[in-house]
């Protein structure tokens, strides 16, 4: 099985209190993740957002290459 990852950019506040319910629910954020998402609690709703201009669109850089580089 191909394992795929959603990047999604957050304030370090954001981050912060994502990574103390983390902590408290003894879980990893993909955990958190996974478990949200089959348990239908999240879903795609949408992909507006990522599309260029959009507010995770990047602009048409491909910053991941970057990344990997």
């Amino acid at each position: 099985m191909n394992i795929q990852y959603l990047v999604i950019p957050i304030s370090d506040e954001k981050r912060q209190r994502l990574n103390y319910v983390c902590n408290i629910l003894d879980i990893t954020i993909e955990k958190f993740f996974d478990t949200a998402l089959l348990e239908a609690q999240m879903e795609i709703i949408s992909m507006e957002a990522f599309k260029p201009g959009g507010p995770f669109g990047n602009g048409g850089e491909q910053t991941f290459k970057k990344d990997a580089d």
